[in-house]
């Protein structure tokens, strides 16, 4: 689609960007890597030692902003305006895709815009820190950035849920989580800083950045076999009414969802929760809440479960606190209206008054730092569908702008990632001529099919948030489920493989009518057992080797042939464990109810975890 001499100019007017770029960025602020300060023991790339707490206080990476001091990113537009893909958005998802895209084919014509000027605050109002294992591959593996997540972002250890009551101490309820971490890696992320990093990296790689500008209107065209740009933008930047041309537009402006309010494609997902969150000048560490000894050794010699997305569970709600590299917390309340309602949590003083009366441990470790809070932000029915996603016509929709679930597993950047891969490959067919009449709907399928069965898992579950023992036997079905079916396909890159996908379709078909069954049954045993208190007790997710087994699978590269061998091993295992959960609580609930089968399984594989639930 390009001839050569458009290619040699490409190639020269990125050159002389990167040029210009290196006078108009300070370099990064980069931290000292956690092996280089913590020196004892060593995981994916991060190690800890005994200066563990003091080597936190010295996190000075709350460092004023580049915004402050430097000019943003110039606006220079390509002479006739027109573009092969312009991106509106420059959050996480437009950036990443915009980076996905040139790495693939550094001669595009591609424009970033976006309302704010870069660099930006590094302190943002933006929910999703913590990543999964699909997120962290892909912005590790697939973007290449596993050097600034190691340098200048945190390791994560895991998700870990704590589940007690108001008078109880940690060391005295049900904790579930890891001892060591998994081997498949994932990050906690500074959202601003690793905007900031992805920005100046694109510009380097030759997009157009049009920074301070406001999106007027976007004139959506027919796909014409012949047309090189169908689409018009009309945006607004330094007082000026301005337009591009482009053959794809794809939409990242997040939960603006310009075309999606354009297209009117929003759907109802029938799941209604509400939240608020906050970022916090200082170090919240979990750690430091119980002083139990053997409590303090269940997760090794060094403190820390402070490196986790900590939940704090109770019906109807979860509490989250994620640490960042800057040295601040971030901290979340998410509710279902039905058992706690946003009016009672949407400002700072509200929001702490409720910790105080359901997690004051929470509330005793936040107060003291009230006068360092850096953001507040309450959002009403956080969960968004949409009725398309993408479009034959060349027009897509990315991130929150496309969808969005629900924040309790971290899928957010997951579902960046398997968005963005996929846009890539519309893009990539269409720039090299090949028709998209049927890849685009039967990927946009595939990706709404992703979703509603990831729905299923939160949906009308949240009363079950204080059950510690129907939750960890769901965490471990969530993470089978997960890690077995679209974390293994993508680690293996074939969520865009149509034929491939096709062949598992019967497989695919099971896991989800055993899911709905599984979310089913464990709605209708809390029914039989609601009245379920919180006994001192410890899963360790890193002694339950189906989980172990499952996710250090995902970083083993395997041919199509044994692909397919291991996700039908995978759905069979699955299967079994569908059977062991539901004969094992039958036994002590006879009266739950289920349409599942009584079948005993072919392996027992969570008798510790039974054990120590005392079931």
């Amino acid at each position: 689609m390009f001839h050569k001499s458009q290619i040699a100019n490409r190639k020269s007017q990125i050159a002389n960007r990167k040029s210009q770029i290196v006078a108009r960025w300070s370099p990064p602020r980069i931290p000292k890597k956690l092996s280089q300060s913590f020196g004892l023991g060593s995981v994916n790339g991060w190690a800890f030692g005994p200066s563990l707490n003091l080597v936190l206080n010295d996190f000075t990476i709350r460092t004023p902003p580049t915004s402050l001091t430097h000019s943003s990113i110039p606006t220079t537009m390509i002479a006739d305006n027109s573009y092969d893909v312009t991106i509106l958005g420059g959050g996480l998802a437009g950036l990443t895709l915009a980076r996905q895209l040139l790495m693939k084919q550094p001669t595009l014509r591609l424009a970033v815009i976006d309302k704010r000027q870069f660099p930006v605050c590094e302190t943002t109002c933006k929910v999703g820190e913590s990543t999964v294992e699909i997120g962290a591959h892909y912005f590790g593996e697939e973007l290449q950035l596993k050097k600034h997540l190691t340098d200048e972002q945190l390791p994560k250890f895991g998700l870990r849920f704590f589940f007690k009551d108001a008078f109880q101490t940690l060391a005295e309820g049900t904790e579930v989580g890891g001892s060591e971490f998994f081997k498949a890696p994932s990050y906690q992320v500074d959202r601003g800083r690793l905007e900031n990093y992805l920005a100046k990296s694109v510009e380097a790689m030759g997009a157009t950045f049009l920074s301070g500008a406001r999106i007027r209107d976007v004139d959506l065209q027919a796909a014409a076999k012949s047309s090189q740009t169908n689409h018009h933008v009309h945006f607004t930047q330094d007082g000026q009414d301005l337009s591009i041309h482009s053959r794809w537009v794809v939409d990242a402006t997040g939960r603006a969802c310009f075309l999606k309010r354009k297209l009117n494609l929003s759907e109802d997902l029938q799941h209604n929760i509400n939240a608020v969150w906050f970022r916090i000048d200082a170090p919240i560490q979990i750690d430091q809440w119980c002083d139990d000894q053997h409590w303090q050794g269940l997760t090794g010699k060094v403190p820390r479960r402070w490196l986790s997305t900590n939940h704090l569970m109770g019906e109807g709600y979860w509490v989250w606190l994620i640490p960042l590299a800057t040295g601040s917390t971030s901290i979340g309340i998410v509710a279902d209206p039905r058992c706690h309602a946003l009016q009672d949590i949407n400002s700072i003083d509200k929001a702490l008054a409720w910790l105080e009366t359901h997690e004051p441990e929470c509330a005793d470790a936040v107060s003291p730092h009230l006068d360092k809070v850096q953001d507040f932000l309450a959002m009403k029915n956080l969960a968004k569908g949409s009725r398309q996603v993408f479009s034959a016509d060349r027009w897509a929709l990315v991130g929150e702008a496309g969808v969005f679930l629900d924040p309790f597993y971290s899928p957010g950047s997951d579902f960046i990632a398997i968005g963005n891969t996929m846009v890539g490959k519309l893009i990539e067919d269409d720039l090299a001529g090949r028709p998209l009449e049927h890849l685009a709907p039967t990927l946009q399928s595939i990706f709404l099919t992703l979703f509603q069965n990831n729905l299923i898992t939160y949906r009308d579950q949240y009363p079950l948030f204080g059950n510690p023992r129907i939750m960890a036997l769901k965490f471990v079905w969530d993470y089978a489920v997960y890690w077995g079916f679209p974390a293994l396909l993508y680690f293996n890159g074939k969520l865009t493989d149509v034929g491939f996908i096709q062949q598992l379709s019967k497989g695919i078909e099971d896991i989800r009518e055993m899911n709905l069954q599984m979310q089913q049954f464990f709605r209708s045993w809390h029914a039989a057992d609601p009245e379920v208190n919180a006994d001192a007790a410890f899963v360790d997710q890193s002694q339950v080797e189906i989980m172990t087994r499952l996710n250090s699978e995902l970083r083993e590269k395997i041919d199509d042939a044994a692909l397919r061998k291991r996700f039908a091993t995978n759905v069979e295992l699955i299967r079994d464990l569908m059977f062991e959960i539901t004969d094992r609580v039958k036994r002590s609930q006879p009266h739950v109810q289920t349409d599942i089968p009584v079948q005993t399984a072919k392996m027992n594989r969570l008798c510790g975890v039974f054990e120590a639930l005392n079931l």
